[in-house]
């Protein structure tokens, strides 16, 4: 058994205890990109999700086979909206003119100087 070949199988083991230990889990089959192998996506209730490295769509579809799980060509439906996000958190607000003239003023008063 080749090296690469084991790696496959852990990572399948990590998306198999994903999929175990989430709950409304659903697989969405990503195709080879430019930068990314052809990959098997899952994604929970929640919008957690774990992606991994898969041989073959064969692969992949009985892999969802064997848990139950539903399994979706994401070139054709695309991304569920609720895993949009879920691994980041929102931007702040940009501060205000007040805020940044202030701020401003307070680093310029504690700087020393160099002339």
């Amino acid at each position: 058994m080749a090296l690469f070949d084991k790696f496959k199988r852990s990572d399948m083991k990590v998306l198999q205890q994903f999929a175990e230990s989430h709950k409304g889990v659903e697989a969405y089959m990503e195709p080879q990109t430019a930068t990314r192998p052809q990959s098997l996506l899952l994604v929970a209730r929640d919008g957690e999700w774990a992606r991994a490295t898969v041989a073959d769509r064969g692969q992949a579809g009985a892999f969802c086979k064997k848990l139950g799980i539903p399994y979706y060509d994401a070139a054709v439906v695309g991304y569920p909206d609720r895993m949009k996000g879920y691994k980041g958190k929102p931007a702040p607000e940009a501060p205000s003119a007040e805020e940044l003239e202030a701020w401003f003023a307070q680093g310029t008063a504690n700087e020393p100087d160099l002339g």
